[in-house]
């Protein structure tokens, strides 16, 4: 909101609010914690609404999302990989996916011949992954992965993404 004020020497000064102060500026600063809490509401039920689902192993849908997945995860990891899925969930558009990445054979990754090195040397290694996914037209796309984090990155994806709660319970 653009305000006029005028200066010590009659001089007329324009500059921008920040938004709380521009609506008090407006007049509006009672009517604005309903409006945001209205917002906040109607944002959050939408999301949260979505019941999520589990897609079956060998199921299109599945191999949709975790080829993917592999994508970035090979990326990352530099080398050919299949998942261990702890957590798959799909909720409308998005999906979540706590995996852990194992060599095509089904053996364990030795992370130490890896970028990963360093970590695992000071203990700050988890050799699984996390990954945020949305549909995009017809095909998934991973919005977010992180692996070899010992913190739970997914816990700010909610807010930061507007997903539905329901993919993380």
């Amino acid at each position: 909101m653009l305000l006029h004020t005028k200066a010590a020497v009659g001089r007329r000064i324009n500059f921008v609010a920040p938004l709380p102060f521009a609506c008090c500026a407006a007049g509006m600063f009672l009517r604005t914690p309903v409006v945001l809490l209205c917002l906040s509401i109607a944002l959050a039920s939408g999301a949260a609404g979505q019941s999520a689902h589990t897609p079956k192993p060998g199921s299109e849908e599945r191999k949709a999302l975790m080829d993917a997945l592999r994508v970035a995860a090979e990326k990352d990891i530099g080398r050919k990989v299949i998942f261990k899925v702890e957590r798959l969930t799909v909720a409308g558009k998005w999906a979540y996916a706590k995996v852990t990445p194992t060599q095509p054979n089904g053996d364990e990754i030795d992370f130490s011949r890896t970028r990963y090195r360093k970590q695992i040397e000071f203990g700050a290694f988890d050799p699984q992954g996390e990954a945020l996914l949305r549909l995009e037209g017809d095909e998934w796309t991973v919005v977010e992965w992180v692996f070899g984090s010992t913190d739970v990155p997914s816990v700010g994806w909610p807010e930061l993404y507007r997903t539905p709660m329901s993919l993380f319970r």
